[in-house]
């Protein structure tokens, strides 16, 4: 990824202040996005396996939302925004993005809730069974090789947006990415918790809204809370070295990443191999009866690794952000 990708975020840093999404506007003018609305969310924070003589584990489920991830929460937040700030008079609202593959799922669900054109480039790698899916929505897709990266994915929307006018172009480090985990995400944990006091955090980097996000809900109430943010051991965070394909959630480029930066400037970084995620991956499954894509167990072992340190009375929390689709299941299990 090149720091163009984040150039525009990165000009408002010190301006930078987290308010809730407002979908009224969205909900007035698609009555169907109700149904969304309150099927995302409200999912599951379970207790899971934790090392014995260490600290507690808990995760929040959220590949208990409709289309099967945390991505969900960040569409619905980036389709209320847009539909907010887009001219009624204008022409019709029309979404262009970029994904790995769960976002753009996330993004065709809600187009069958409100029937609005979505065009969104993929990298080739992207699973078949989620292309499937991605297309029986009715979202428009541009494959991009490999090789090319997340700046790949970035310039190809951005090619389409200059020279077909009329696109309204989310983005994936826009602040309400932060805000749905804030006041979504972070506060539905700080209800489940009851009268548990979390000590550490322990999330994904990814697009870091998450890891933001749910730090600044906990940290309002435990201010003292730890934030790890876990990195795929091929493109580790804050390093020149760049990704090998496919390419992992983190920043390979050197370069702080925004919401780092302006919210957990302290978060600790750690990084999983990818053999490491596969086999917590079947491990999880062994332990649980629940499957747990890369990502996800990723979290989970580092959150294992982190509570073997800590005593009995410390609590860790972390999040599944989906259930990993047949295609990696199938590379996990032959790895």
């Amino acid at each position: 990824m090149t720091s163009g990708t984040f150039s525009r975020l990165g000009e408002t840093l010190p301006a930078l202040r987290v308010e809730p999404v407002d979908d009224g506007p969205a909900l007035r003018r698609y009555p169907g996005l109700v149904t969304c609305r309150d099927l995302i969310g409200g999912t599951t924070l379970l207790d899971v396996p934790s090392p014995e003589g260490g600290a507690r584990i808990v995760a929040k489920c959220e590949f208990e939302n409709p289309a099967g991830s945390i991505k969900d929460r960040i569409a619905y937040g980036l389709l209320c925004q847009a539909i907010r700030d887009h001219d009624e008079d204008g022409p019709p609202l029309r979404i262009l993005g970029w994904s790995s593959g769960s976002l753009a799922r996330a993004f065709g669900y809600l187009r069958a809730f409100t029937g609005i054109p979505m065009r969104f480039a993929l990298p080739a790698s992207v699973p078949p069974s989620w292309l499937r899916a991605i297309q029986a929505y009715g979202v428009r897709v541009d494959l991009v090789d490999d090789a090319a990266g997340e700046a790949g994915l970035a310039g190809r929307a951005l090619e389409i947006a200059a020279k077909e006018p009329g696109w309204t172009h989310i983005h994936i480090h826009d602040l309400p990415v932060v805000a749905v985990h804030r006041y979504g995400t972070g506060e539905e944990i700080l209800r489940e918790l009851g009268g548990r006091r979390p000590t550490h955090w322990v999330g994904g980097l990814g697009s870091a809204g998450a890891l933001a996000g749910v730090a600044l809900a906990l940290r309002r109430r435990f201010p003292d809370l730890a934030v790890v943010a876990v990195t795929p051991a091929d493109m580790p965070y804050g390093t020149e070295e760049g990704p090998a394909p496919p390419a992992g959630d983190g920043r390979g480029d050197g370069l702080p990443h925004p919401f780092v930066e302006a919210f957990v400037p302290d978060a600790v970084h750690v990084s999983v191999t990818a053999a490491d995620a596969f086999a917590a991956m079947r491990r999880f499954l062994r332990l649980t009866a629940i499957r747990v894509g890369g990502a996800s167990a990723a979290s989970w072992l580092a959150a294992w690794r982190l509570a073997a340190t800590l005593p009995p009375d410390a609590l860790v929390v972390t999040v599944l952000t989906d259930s990993g689709p047949p295609e990696e299941w199938e590379r996990a299990n032959n790895s």
